[in-house]
């Protein structure tokens, strides 16, 4: 089981490592649209949508690491209060609203991505990139951190039960 486990982790965090560098791009094309804009009076089509594209793919593809690294917020008013194993104990309970969840966003976003793919959407603005693979994105990013919260689901529920870590 350690085994799976640690293999879903290092997709999770070799997914978010990749796409992190795409937020280098975004700054990038941030300048030079405050440059093309600003300095030269010569807006661009193509950096808006590029730099929402790039954000979008860089929290949706980063989501599964930032859950295996533990830095998704949380309100600690209680769950700050709590010991490591009563943590996992809420954990394990509330993972059952997580994987709900996950499960219809993933099912629903599976679907609008296939239907994107079949018609070859694009964005329908005055540059019109195509859009059906960010879509595509979407799915395997909402896949990738239900994976990895299903591994955390996993750790939880072994410490709750043993209390020791898996």
């Amino acid at each position: 089981m350690g085994k799976v486990l640690s293999v879903i982790d290092a997709i999770s965090i070799w997914a978010g490592k990749t796409i992190s560098w795409l937020i280098l791009f975004v700054v990038i094309f941030v300048i030079y649209e405050i440059i093309m804009r600003h300095i030269f009076r010569i807006p661009t089509l193509w950096v808006s949508e590029s730099m929402v594209f790039g954000s979008g793919l860089t929290y949706v593809l980063g989501a599964a690491w930032a859950l295996k690294d533990n830095r998704h917020v949380k309100i600690d008013m209680v769950y700050g209060r709590l010991s490591p194993r009563q943590r996992a104990v809420m954990d394990s309970i509330t993972f059952i609203f997580f994987a709900l969840y996950l499960g219809i966003f993933l099912w629903a976003t599976v679907n609008y991505a296939w239907r994107s793919v079949l018609v070859r959407e694009t964005s329908g603005s005055a540059w019109d990139p195509p859009v059906y693979p960010i879509k595509v994105a979407l799915a395997v990013g909402v896949f990738l951190l239900l994976l990895e919260g299903t591994a955390k689901f996993i750790r939880d529920l072994h410490f709750a039960i043993t209390g020791k870590k898996l």
